[in-house]
């Protein structure tokens, strides 16, 4: 796969834990981002308007929540 996977998280998020899971178990390399410790990247996520966590990000895919549909097209990728 040759795009770089980025996930905003934070902690006590169960959605959070499946899709780090899931990606992991797919062996997708992913760049971790907290959103408790990195008040820009809120900021940016909150002015994409998105409202709930994970959002993950391959730079021309942006989604949120567990999507187990989509970390199976990176695996393809």
């Amino acid at each position: 796969m040759g795009a770089t996977v980025v996930v905003y998280s934070q902690g006590g998020c169960q959605a959070c834990r499946l899709t780090l899971s899931a990606l992991e178990r797919a062996g997708v390399a992913y760049e971790l981002v907290d959103l408790e410790e990195n008040a820009a990247a809120r900021e940016l996520l909150l002015a994409m308007e998105f409202q709930t966590v994970p959002v993950v990000t391959t730079g021309e895919q942006w989604w949120a929540g567990f999507r187990p549909d989509r970390i199976r097209t990176l695996t393809r990728a």
